[in-house]
């Protein structure tokens, strides 16, 4: 289905339910579908929400942008109200959970619940190299056939593939008229929304949120580098700003987690609307 963004049209999806409403945010160059693995293990108890955010999926994609995370967050304002959801538990995924941080902060009446999945919680550090920072998060670019990718996707699969995993992360990629398989997020546009997510201050963002905030960090068993050791400093930064914290780190999970351990996940969404409901009591 279509739903209006803030001067967008954006593709999303719906699973009925009842009770207290959950809106799904992807990450970047992701989108909507990839939240599937998690919805299914919803159906039925809350109505679910996954939008495909601007430039991503079947989306619109404004050449010119804006990809800022107001903008994003903007968007996620009118789909909800295209749809009659006054108030929901907004989760993110990755550059999706900055958006949804950015919707809390700006609209604090609507989100009953943030549940940040690693993203939302990190702020470049003091004196970074803003140039290197791009030129390190560029996307792969590349060209192969549908085949090749399938094969190579399932061989980086944690969990195994099949049809299910399938679903959730083949939409990223589309085949060209030459028969070759690439990434649908064009180059150009994937680095205008990193640009929004290098602006984005999780200190000033995450000290105005007065809901239930979920930050939850994936971290490796064994890695002790420089990026795993910025996301523990964060969380620990940002834990005595949050009017109500719950900060977790899973051992063991990947960065798509949701895609590696649904039911946790859902589980975790599952606990989160709870917690709304006795915020709300």
């Amino acid at each position: 289905m279509a739903v209006p963004g803030d001067g967008v049209r954006l593709a999303a999806t719906r699973w009925p339910g009842a009770g207290t409403p959950v809106v799904l945010l992807h990450g970047l160059a992701s989108q909507r579908r990839f939240w599937n693995p998690v919805a299914s293990r919803l159906a039925g108890s809350s109505p679910l929400l996954a939008l495909d955010q601007r430039g991503h999926g079947d989306s619109d994609r404004p050449a010119d942008g804006p990809y800022d995370l107001q903008s994003v967050a903007a968007d996620v304002t009118v789909a909800m109200d295209a749809v009659a959801l006054s108030r929901a538990v907004v989760v993110g995924h990755s550059w999706g959970a900055a958006v949804a941080a950015t919707f809390a902060a700006e609209h604090p009446q609507r989100c009953l619940s943030l549940v940040m999945i690693d993203g939302g919680f990190s702020t470049p550090p003091a004196g970074f190299d803003r140039a290197a920072a791009r030129k390190r998060l560029e996307p792969p670019r590349f060209a192969m056939p549908p085949d090749e990718l399938v094969a190579m996707l399932r061989s980086r699969s944690p969990g195994g593939w099949d049809d299910e995993l399938a679903s959730a992360v083949l939409p990223i990629f589309e085949v060209g008229d030459d028969g070759l398989a690439r990434a649908r997020l064009p180059f150009d546009t994937h680095m205008q929304v990193l640009d929004g997510l290098l602006d984005f201050d999780a200190t000033a963002t995450l000290s105005r949120v007065q809901c239930p905030t979920w930050a939850v960090s994936c971290d490796s068993l064994d890695a002790d580098d420089d990026w795993t050791a910025h996301k523990r400093e964060s969380l620990e930064r940002i834990t005595p700003m949050l009017a109500r914290p719950r900060v977790l780190r899973w051992g063991g999970a990947v960065h798509d987690v949701p895609l590696q351990w649904p039911d946790l996940v859902a589980g975790l969404i599952r606990t989160a609307i709870t917690d709304a409901q006795t915020e709300l009591a």
